[in-house]
């Protein structure tokens, strides 16, 4: 699917975005929006290209700043938080960021997130918001493969459009493999999304 239709997040995926942050709270400073949601993009994109298994298993729109999780944007926009008030508020000492609102619990995460969650978290230690959007947009990002398969990059770069409801193809990152293992899981991890999200409707 390449639109966004306002899907709901299970129970489950919203504890593992939540704790996701508290976890990144813990090692990182300032951190604010647009921080949070490069990170969520960039733990999604190393999990299925390391593992073929997607972190959140949620989709991520193609927006000119993005990539982004649209819901989750609106809801770091809010002065508090809704789908994640329980587990971050903002920084009372600098209202642009976010700190944890409780103890990280790891019920939701296996040994292979931890050591992907420490691995971003190394990377991101000394990188401040603008180095990440930059990051997701380089040369041979999938925002721009994205955007390019769906003819609108010239649109995005130029400012012509700020958001769209196009998500961010993640298959691109098997273009080239030489086994299909990891794209049948992914596509696996894909359907069965579904059809949990069919059987909660």
């Amino acid at each position: 699917m390449n639109t966004h239709k306002n899907k709901i997040f299970t129970k489950d995926q919203i504890d593992k975005i939540g704790n996701t942050i508290i976890y990144l709270s813990h090692g990182l400073t300032d951190l604010n929006k647009t921080k949070i949601l490069k990170l969520l993009f960039i733990l999604e994109e190393a999990s299925i290209k390391k593992y073929g298994y997607p972190f959140f298993n949620i989709d991520f729109q193609l927006w000119k700043h993005g990539p982004v999780v649209k819901d989750i944007y609106i809801d770091l926009c809010e002065e508090t938080p809704n789908l994640l008030k329980d587990y971050i508020l903002r920084d009372s000492q600098t209202t642009s960021n976010f700190v944890a609102k409780k103890p990280f619990c790891d019920d939701e995460f296996s040994d292979n997130d931890i050591e992907i969650l420490d691995r971003i978290v190394s990377f991101a230690k000394q990188k401040n918001a603008k180095y990440l959007v930059n990051h997701t947009h380089d040369q041979n990002s999938l925002w721009r493969k994205s955007a390019i398969k769906y003819g609108i990059l010239e649109s995005l770069e130029n400012e012509l459009i700020n958001s769209t409801d196009f998500e961010i193809d993640f298959n691109l990152l098997f273009e080239n493999a030489e086994s299909n293992y990891f794209k049948e899981r992914y596509e696996e991890a894909k359907d069965n999304r579904e059809f949990v999200r069919q059987l909660k409707n």
